[in-house]
């Protein structure tokens, strides 16, 4: 993930900034409280924090259960079938994370082998150690490479898997291009990210409060690119010729565990690099949820067979 860039300085660059941001030390701190899920988590009941209004194990188990739980949900809504050889043979997980959706699918579909890429080196160690310890590496792989510009044939993937990595890519059209372009004829594209709100008829942007709001909850500090209106996926899927184009607003769905990140990170340790910028952002983000300002936007494209 990370606010990707062309050429390869460039690129260079960008994974050295994102590791600063994210880097180990981050990651081992997320990982002991919420496993290797590094995305939003699929609520079916509103999640409460104790009585003190702080965490407890019983939170981050919730958590770490509602993230395989959006995986699970998100297979289900896409109409991915599910083993018996009928499921995915090859899957392209992009802006993989730690690998933990790649690890996932590896043991769900035994006949799939997964490829995983991310724009920082870091993930791509972390998710390569992570996949051997648990004897995944001959059916799940990481590769350092950039989406907007796969390093795959065309028509090789009969699902592609996109995760919360749009919002920190600025060229989404170039994006919705390669996802197109390297997924197979009947194959399919899953995609969640973070939109704000649709303009409506009468405006011409959004107000400078809400501009504001979108400010304070990712600056450069947390690469995220830029912000988008959900139409523009749906327009860009169907310049690029995919069908069965669908897409929904979750945000009622994963909005009950933000209270347990912004807990988490009040109460980390603020000398890690990241954790002061999340501690500033989350809530933020929490408001913008409630506002209606930004959404949860899930997506879901077939390309055609012909």
């Amino acid at each position: 993930m990370g606010r990707e860039v062309h050429g390869q300085e460039e690129q260079q660059q960008q994974s050295s900034g994102f590791e600063q941001t994210y880097g180990g030390d981050l990651f081992a701190l997320w990982s002991e409280s919420f496993g290797d899920h590094c995305h939003h988590g699929y609520y079916e009941n509103h999640l409460q924090l104790d009585g003190n209004g702080t965490l407890n194990e019983d939170s981050f188990a919730l958590a770490r259960e509602a993230a395989v739980r959006l995986i699970d949900k998100l297979l289900l809504w896409a109409n991915i079938p599910d083993g018996g050889g009928h499921g995915p043979q090859k899957i392209l997980d992009v802006g993989m994370g730690l690998g933990a959706a790649s690890r996932y699918f590896g043991k769900r579909f035994p006949h799939a082998t997964v490829q995983g890429i991310s724009l920082a080196k870091v993930e791509v160690e972390i998710a390569t150690k992570l996949t051997a310890s648990q004897n995944l590496s001959d059916k799940v792989s990481f590769l350092y490479a950039d989406a907007r510009t796969l390093p795959f044939p065309n028509n090789e993937y009969d699902l592609v898997w996109c995760l919360e990595c749009a919002d920190h890519i600025l060229e989404r059209e170039q994006l919705m291009k390669e996802l197109a372009r390297v997924t197979a004829p009947g194959g399919k594209i899953v995609l969640t990210t973070m939109c704000n709100r649709e303009l409506l008829p009468h405006e011409k942007s959004l107000s400078e409060s809400e501009k504001e709001v979108l400010e304070n909850i990712f600056s450069d500090d947390l690469a995220v690119a830029s912000w988008s209106q959900p139409s523009l996926y749906l327009r860009l899927a169907e310049e690029n010729g995919l069908e069965a184009i669908q897409s929904d607003n979750w945000t009622k769905y994963v909005t009950p565990g933000v209270p347990i990140w912004i807990h988490f990170y009040k109460n980390s340790d603020l000398s890690i690099v990241g954790v002061k910028a999340f501690s500033m952002a989350l809530p933020a983000l929490m408001k913008a949820y409630e506002q209606g300002l930004v959404e949860y936007f899930v997506f879901k494209a077939v390309k055609p067979s012909s």
